[in-house]
């Protein structure tokens, strides 16, 4: 079953950037007249939790359907299980770190390319270990911090490569210059110090409380529904001079008028937004899954495995090309994530180790009369005495 959800999360997450990156480079008719790329980060961030949100409606009809199943008793299920003493203001800090980290990673990933965004969220796993050492009583060797240096060393790659490709390689940008694709690097790079407040806020509470995942996704996605909104009546009046953070009809970060005019000139966007809706509902429960059974660093470790495949399905559908630093990059992020969490190259040291001890102990408890008769066979000394 972890498996499945492991895989779940990597299909649903790749298709989520995806869906995001597509619904920025489709234009639509503003309330001006004029055709612009879809630019509402806020919006896409309400959308988001709305999936979330869907989430404790299927926990709820779950529940009352194995109530009705089994007479009024109460029955583990996957869907199901968890604690019944349920604080629904517990999820509020996770959902305003989520609210404030998602229009960043949105906003981010207007700017610069699908494949970067999703290499550069797996910084989050930086501040996991610093947040983690604070919160969690977590305690950082020197494998991590060489493992840090090694992360900080492919994003400086990738970040300085993105701004030397954006000349050949613009097919997927709406604005094709060096400092637009500095910014959204960096505002993707900001929204991961959120990210993994919010990822540690839910390995600490998750686990320890045992809440149904279900349930406490979807109140996350109530309350980040009220902050959302709340957040998009500013930015519909924020001004913002400066490009290209103004590409609407007022010249403001979020305008509200032009998304229903946008929607209905642009079939492509009706499609991409519900699908982004469902997505995102199992995206953030196979997610938290995993942070319940595992933890948020292997979490992020999974997330990387995402990063080549949303990079192969870029390159695929044309949007970006096939660039040899960029596969530098990723090859040393990824080795900065294994030594993180000593996955593959750690444990297979540690078994040759293991079975070169086990020989070694064999051959010393080797009974030497028996060893003279011929029989060659090892005995166990442990097993003798007792």
């Amino acid at each position: 079953m972890q498996t499945m959800i492991i895989l779940a999360f990597l299909i649903f997450g790749s298709c989520n950037v995806f869906l995001i990156k597509w619904t920025t480079i489709l234009q639509g008719k503003c309330s001006d007249g004029e055709w612009r790329y879809f630019q509402h980060p806020v919006f896409l961030t309400f959308l988001m939790f709305l999936g979330e949100c869907l989430c404790l409606v299927i926990y709820k009809i779950a529940y009352c359907f194995l109530r009705r199943r089994n007479n009024g008793s109460e029955d583990s299920n996957l869907l199901t299980s968890g604690d019944r003493e349920f604080r629904p203001m517990d999820m509020l800090l996770p959902a305003f770190l989520n609210t404030i980290a998602t229009i960043l990673f949105v906003s981010g990933i207007y700017l610069t390319y699908a494949s970067s965004f999703q290499a550069i969220r797996c910084s989050t796993i930086i501040f996991i270990g610093l947040f983690g050492s604070i919160y969690l009583n977590q305690t950082l060797i020197g494998r991590h911090w060489s493992a840090i240096v090694i992360i900080v060393c492919a994003l400086t790659i990738i970040i300085s490569t993105d701004m030397q490709r954006v000349v050949f390689d613009n097919t997927s940008l709406s604005h094709p210059n060096k400092n637009a694709i500095l910014a959204g690097d960096l505002l993707i790079l900001c929204a991961t110090i959120f990210q993994a407040a919010k990822m540690i806020y839910h390995e600490k509470y998750v686990k320890a409380c045992n809440v149904p995942i279900l349930q406490a996704l979807g109140w996350q996605g109530i309350f980040g529904l009220v902050i959302t909104s709340c957040l998009a009546i500013c930015t519909n009046f924020l001004p913002t001079p400066m490009s290209p953070f103004n590409d609407s009809s007022r010249k403001v970060y979020d305008d509200l008028q032009d998304i229903f005019t946008q929607i209905q000139s642009n079939q492509w966007l009706v499609a991409a937004l519900c699908i982004m809706v469902f997505t995102t509902a199992v995206h953030g429960y196979t997610a938290l899954s995993i942070i319940r059974f595992s933890s948020s660093a292997n979490l992020i470790l999974a997330e990387s495995i995402g990063s080549y495949l949303v990079w192969l399905w870029a390159c695929l559908l044309e949007w970006e090309q096939l660039y040899f630093v960029t596969i530098i990059g990723y090859i040393i992020l990824m080795l900065g994530l294994i030594t993180y969490r000593k996955a593959v190259i750690m444990e297979w040291y540690r078994s040759i180790i293991l079975h070169i001890a086990r020989n070694r102990y064999a051959e010393m408890s080797v009974d030497p009369s028996e060893g003279m008769g011929g029989t060659g066979v090892p005995t166990n000394r442990a097993a003798d005495v007792i």
